[in-house]
């Protein structure tokens, strides 16, 4: 199953049949076009994409509240924001907070412990809420480091990076975590400014009833949602090939491989016929074709029964 190489810029005298563009309105050459223009951008180049279009999306959802709600007080203003920007993730009796800076440029100290303490403030500075999920990624990195979790990000963001970028939410991450850390892991979350559930959210965690926790900057209304890994091979395997994003004027994080995200996003969109998983897939495989690991795909496709729907995903991405 494993495909033949492929040309480093596909051109429509070299696109293989099946080919499928990104969206329905987009063109085959257009795609191909755009494709090859990514290809040719360095990692920071296309990551710095990826959160112009977080970021863009922020700003827009803001601008849009207050256009709506002029005369409204900071406090409500940022209510509203937290509650458009977290919608159904919005936790019962979350109190979002800040939205001020020093002399008008937010700034965080670091706490003995090497964790990013509150913001000191003294004047506006609704830019706070403007963060991407980059910048969210390499807070929490700081963060699972110091308290020797093993992570790494994954889904949407994950997708932005080894595929084609787009805005994302919220940021994703797995972790492997013991039960007797848990309550270290929310404690020191809590002392970073986070927002994580009532005790009884926790309780679940701790006791193997639920395997997510979602947590919240209570001043840059960042979220993000902490999966537990399971104790499977597959698990296990994403975890030993996870890769530590090391990119100059960018903070560090671990980023699940490329192989191992089309594997989960060709699992999760299996059950939901997900077009947006679907188009993730098929921009990871456009631009990261020519350095996949193929074998490693073939086998574990075979052990998850992805067979058939990987190879339609070669088909469509031009690489069969």
């Amino acid at each position: 199953m494993a495909p033949e190489s492929i040309p480093p810029v596909l051109t429509p005298k070299t696109v293989r049949p099946g080919y499928r563009s990104q969206a329905a309105d987009t063109n085959v050459d257009a795609d191909i076009y755009l494709f090859a223009r990514l290809r040719q951008l360095a990692l920071k180049q296309r990551i710095e994409i990826a959160i112009a279009h977080n970021r863009g999306v922020r700003k827009l959802c803001l601008a849009g509240i207050k256009s709506r709600h002029r005369g409204a007080s900071l406090e409500e203003i940022r209510l509203q924001f937290a509650r458009a920007v977290l919608s159904e993730k919005f936790p019962p009796g979350f109190q979002p907070q800040g939205g001020e800076s020093f002399a008008g440029v937010g700034f965080r100290s670091q706490s003995r412990a090497g964790v990013p303490s509150k913001l000191k403030s003294s004047e506006t500075d609704e830019t706070i809420w403007i963060q991407d999920s980059i910048s969210l990624a390499g807070e929490l990195h700081q963060i699972l480091e110091l308290v020797n979790i093993p992570y790494y990000v994954s889904r949407g963001v994950a997708s932005s990076i080894h595929g084609e970028p787009r805005s994302t939410r919220d940021l994703d991450l797995v972790i492997e975590i013991q039960r007797d850390q848990i309550n270290l892991l929310v404690t020191t979350l809590e002392a970073a400014g986070y927002y994580c559930p009532e005790k009884g959210a926790v309780e679940d965690l701790q006791q193997g009833r639920d395997r997510m926790l979602n947590i919240t900057h209570t001043e840059t209304i960042a979220n993000a949602d902490l999966y537990v890994t399971d104790t499977s091979a597959f698990a296990a395997s994403q975890m030993a090939r996870r890769r530590l994003l090391d990119v100059e004027g960018m903070p560090n994080f671990w980023l699940i491989s490329p192989e191992d995200l089309l594997l989960q996003k060709l699992v999760w969109g299996s059950g939901s016929q997900s077009e947006k998983q679907w188009r993730d897939v098929l921009g990871i495989l456009k631009l990261q074709a020519d350095f996949l690991d193929y074998g490693y795909l073939t086998e574990w496709a075979e052990n998850l029964g992805l067979v058939d729907l990987i190879s339609q995903a070669f088909t469509e991405a031009g690489i069969l």
